[in-house]
């Protein structure tokens, strides 16, 4: 495969994770067609779209802090475009007072998160954070993308990567087994018991993600299908999900 031809797959893979959340206007630019537009080729990508993945606030710093700390020079590589949505041996490569350094210099979360609660999140931070996607939705976000609405238990589950195995396929829509967000009574959030629960697949005509078949493990964003995991790819997001959840409910 060419080098131009890499780096369009790469960004195809990314944008696969960054879709849904831009097209619901959460996150990046406002060129929503032009993303869909991207999607609808996603199989064989003719035009890159990197640019507009660029102005991800927060994606794109992560890349590439995670891209510098393995020496890689591009940060919409497909493995550390799979590092932070759904974690690999790249992380490992993270240190966790670079994560921190990451987080209040460049994302400056002292800022968006207050004196207090920026306070309260560096005394608690060590060895477990992960550089991943979930984490940011559980300890860092404390509202919903670019809208100036909190985060509630429901827009974190459909804003952190989950997954969930294809139960029926439905027009343009899957019906899937997966397990919700949910918290107790100490304020505690964790993965509940397996429901069913339905996945689009299909945006304005463009099916997400193709050749799927009941008992397909697949990784899910904002109510959307993203890509088709195998058990590795489900062990490492399971993993950073524990990890995540353990740092969140660390008091």
């Amino acid at each position: 495969m060419s080098g131009d031809r890499q780096k369009l797959e790469n960004i195809a893979y990314c944008a696969r994770y960054a879709f849904m959340p831009n097209r619901l206007h959460l996150c990046g630019p406002e060129n929503q067609a032009d993303v869909l537009e991207f999607y609808s080729k996603i199989d064989r990508p003719q035009k890159s779209i990197e640019p507009l993945l660029e102005k991800f606030e927060t994606m794109f710093p992560y890349l590439k802090m995670i891209a510098a700390a393995n020496r890689e020079k591009d940060p919409f590589e497909k493995k550390i475009a799979e590092a932070y949505w759904i974690g690999n041996e790249k992380l490992m490569n993270v240190p966790p007072r670079k994560l921190f350094d990451h987080l209040r210099f460049n994302l400056r979360i002292d800022k968006s998160l207050g004196f207090k609660d920026f306070g309260d999140f560096k005394k608690k931070f060590n060895q477990i954070a992960p550089a991943h996607h979930n984490f940011h939705v559980f300890s860092v976000l404390k509202r919903t993308g670019n809208t100036k609405s909190f985060h509630t238990l429901a827009s974190m589950d459909a804003c952190r990567i989950s997954w969930g195995i294809v139960d029926e396929i439905l027009p343009g829509r899957l019906k899937v087994k997966t397990k919700p967000l949910a918290i107790d009574a100490r304020g505690r959030i964790f993965e509940g018991d397996f429901i069913q629960k339905i996945a689009q697949n299909n945006v304005e005509g463009v099916i997400l993600l193709k050749g799927l078949k009941k008992g397909d493990c697949v990784s899910m964003h904002w109510g959307a299908v993203c890509e088709k995991l195998n058990k590795e790819q489900l062990s490492y997001l399971k993993h950073c999900a524990r990890l995540s959840f353990e740092f969140a409910n660390l008091k």
